[in-house]
């Protein structure tokens, strides 16, 4: 018989495996697979905010009409999540997956030096967002690392749920800019995909990509400009990639898995069948 401990290792193993958009359906199936709510209560509050952060859930902002994302990058206390575009902190309700308040930004949560690249960047990264992601938000960060070169993150994630179509999708992206003012900037990128479809199946598109580049240096604009025509590149060739492989995986793979003939070993007359099936419909 399995201890606590390992119980909630496997709950935790498919809640935060829970496809995008479904994540409160596996906690209700999960529920009734483990017929144990104080089991599942005290895993919670970590289970849930481990997946909110991961997935970039994006909330709209109190007090402005923008949206936010909820990410590991800009938590600054419990609950807390740093909101740059709307100049606040933001408290998110990680089991009720909501806003609940909010506070102005303190001196403490932005880092001046850092500001004017931020801002750049974060101009950059709505532009882009708008005209390539139309379910899609961004939130950039600010900050400086221990060697003291300035660190600009920028998150960007855009999903879109079709439950009665059957299926839900997610693209995240997370693209780190570590720089001296006025110097080359180190890009590195992470990029992660992932689409279930789940009529009459269960099938699942789990995709990733890092990358590593450099941008040019200059003022925080020309820098934030180069940045991002670097980030649009790497991210159109991951689409194209992406596009290439499953043609291939049609073109190849899947024939590679049908029958080249039925059981019984003749060519299925579809015209013929088409003849049924409207001669059945028309008694």
């Amino acid at each position: 018989m399995s201890s606590d401990q390992d119980t909630i290792k496997i709950v935790n193993g498919f809640l935060l495996n829970a496809p995008p958009g479904e994540f409160m359906e596996v906690v209700s199936d999960v529920r009734g697979l483990l017929k144990n709510d104080a089991l599942l209560n005290e895993t919670a509050p970590n289970t849930f905010r481990e997946y909110n952060t991961e997935q970039m859930l994006k909330v709209g902002a109190p007090n402005g009409k923008h949206q936010v994302l909820i990410t590991k990058y800009g938590e600054v206390g419990h609950g807390e999540y740093l909101d740059p575009q709307g100049k606040q902190v933001i408290t998110f309700d990680h089991i009720k997956q909501e806003v609940t308040s909010s506070r102005p930004l303190g001196s403490s949560d932005i880092d001046n030096d850092a500001e004017p690249y931020r801002q750049a960047f974060e101009a950059e990264a709505l532009k882009y967002v708008a005209e390539h992601y139309e379910h899609g938000a961004t939130t950039v960060y600010g900050s400086k690392n221990k060697s003291g070169q300035l660190v600009i993150t920028t998150c960007i994630s855009s999903s879109l749920f079709n439950p009665s179509s059957f299926w839900n999708g997610r693209w995240r992206s997370v693209w780190i800019a570590t720089f001296s003012p006025n110097g080359e900037a180190d890009l590195s990128g992470n990029i992660r995909i992932n689409v279930h479809y789940y009529e009459d199946g269960n099938v699942q598109l789990n995709s990733s990509a890092n990358k590593k580049q450099k941008a040019p240096g200059g003022n925080p604009s020309n820098l934030a400009a180069a940045a991002f025509k670097t980030i649009a590149t790497q991210e159109s060739s991951f689409h194209e990639s992406l596009d290439k492989s499953y043609r291939k995986m049609g073109d190849t793979t899947f024939k590679a898995l049908r029958r080249a003939l039925p059981v019984t070993r003749n060519k299925i007359d579809w015209n013929k069948i088409m003849t049924y099936k409207l001669a059945g419909d028309l008694k």
